[in-house]
């Protein structure tokens, strides 16, 4: 049976594994963007400070599968546009 896990494009490095299907590891995205957000606010971080693109792998008696990508863009403010319409 397939599982599946998360790799850091950048530096190769796992960062979840044994994930029991795609939903899990997007659940996985989820509280890992959660963590980092909150780690950058108790640091006093600001907007934009940090972008993490991931690899979702889909592992199958041994063989790895990137099956998709996530960038998670952390600090990031959604507040209005600065720039005037037009």
């Amino acid at each position: 049976m397939p599982s599946y896990q998360l790799r850091d494009t950048a530096t190769r490095q796992l960062i979840a594994h044994s994930l029991a299907d795609y939903a899990a590891a997007e659940a996985a995205l989820d509280r890992l963007d959660d963590e980092l957000e909150h780690d950058l606010a108790a640091n006093g971080e600001g907007a934009g400070r940090i972008r993490l693109r991931l690899d979702v792998e889909k592992v199958t008696d041994g063989t790895t599968e990137a099956v998709g990508h996530h960038v998670l863009l952390l600090g990031v403010d959604d507040h209005t546009d600065p720039l005037p319409a037009l």
